[in-house]
């Protein structure tokens, strides 16, 4: 599929206002931050990326999506993202990293147990004990 592209200024109120197109993804590049791109899908998801060149190799990275993410927090990551780059980072590997670690942080959240599920293994492992001996002393006193 191919998609449209043009440059402008990008503004919040400029991004809420442009039209959905009806077949194919659309990109606007931001005028002010090159490598900031606005794709806008026929869904009407308007979703921020960001393009270069790094080392001979073009990155291409979904940073976020309008409005959860404004004009001016998808620039600053975009600078950001230069300034790694500059400094010969890769910032995918970087965004791998933070994947891995949000991944390892849920594991470890469902690993510990709650005092609900505690009272839950209580009870199946001692109740079944308990309600045997309490079946033998009714049984006696008959």
């Amino acid at each position: 599929m191919e998609s449209r592209s043009l440059t402008l200024k990008l503004t919040d109120k400029l991004i809420r206002k442009i039209k959905i197109p009806t077949e194919r993804t659309s990109t606007i590049k931001d005028k002010i931050e090159p490598g900031l791109n606005l794709r806008i899908s026929p869904s009407g998801r308007k979703t921020w990326s960001f393009e270069k060149k790094f080392r001979k190799e073009g990155i291409k990275m979904t940073i976020g999506v309008f409005p959860d993410l404004s004009i001016k927090e998808a620039r600053k990551i975009a600078r950001e993202l230069k300034r790694l780059m500059a400094k010969g980072i890769d910032p995918r590997e970087i965004k791998r990293q933070q994947q891995i670690a949000e991944d390892e942080k849920r594991l470890k959240a469902r690993q510990e147990i709650t005092f609900q599920e505690l009272y839950y293994r209580y009870i199946e492992e001692y109740a079944k004990i308990y309600t045997n001996k309490l079946a033998e002393r009714c049984c006696k006193n008959i």
